[in-house]
């Protein structure tokens, strides 16, 4: 039974590793990246629908103080 515990923390431990190290990738390309061609890049593939990229891009153009 202890064993079964140990074994659970170490997956848990992994999964919240793994997420992560998927975010921070993730973060990265955007950065790099940039929102504005992710958003065109998607909609051009028709993997979202053009008026959610319409506003992915308006909220990315704005400024933090606006």
């Amino acid at each position: 039974m202890n064993e079964e515990k140990n074994d659970f923390d170490k997956n848990l431990l992994m999964f919240v590793l793994g997420g992560a190290a998927l975010g921070a990738f993730a973060g990265y390309m955007v950065k790099k990246i940039g929102l504005k061609n992710i958003a065109t890049l998607l909609k051009a593939k028709d993997l979202i629908p053009p008026n959610i990229a319409d506003t992915i891009k308006d909220f990315a153009s704005k400024k933090l103080g606006e």
